[in-house]
């Protein structure tokens, strides 16, 4: 199936402005932008006839569970939200600037919050990763 912009016109400006890169693309990026910045994600209903875009500007995370989060949680918190993959403890810790054991302990209260899932075989697995859950 080709894809093609419903309304050519505000698509040919949006290119322009540069904010899609190429068509269809949009919504993708769209749903990963407000991820990005710990934003709750749209809701994208399409009919045979039209499509309705709900964005909510409403943190995904409560204030209440924000403020009881370190610095060093949330600079976890905002690199596992900008890379949108799986990350292990040390890789966490390089990309936030801080230490491991720092981060070991900031990563054990985003998951008491429920907020990051660790995947592993066993406590001292290599491979282990964190992924950042539903908000």
């Amino acid at each position: 199936m080709p894809l093609y912009a419903r309304n050519p016109r505000i698509a040919r400006v949006c290119a322009d402005l540069g904010i899609t890169r190429e068509l269809g693309e949009g919504i993708r990026r769209l749903f990963s932008e407000m991820r990005e910045r710990g934003l709750a994600d749209p809701i994208y209903e399409q009919t045979s006839s039209s499509v309705k875009l709900t964005l909510i500007a409403v943190d995904a995370l409560p204030a209440e569970v924000t403020a009881r989060l370190t610095s060093s949680a949330r600079a976890i918190l905002t690199v596992l939200r900008l890379h949108q993959r799986p990350k292990g403890t040390g890789e966490l810790a390089d990309l936030s600037g801080v230490t491991r054991m720092t981060a070991t302990r900031a990563l054990a209260a985003l998951e008491e919050e429920g907020i990051v899932t660790w995947r592993g075989n066993s406590k001292r697995d290599p491979r282990a990763t964190w992924v950042l859950g539903q908000l």
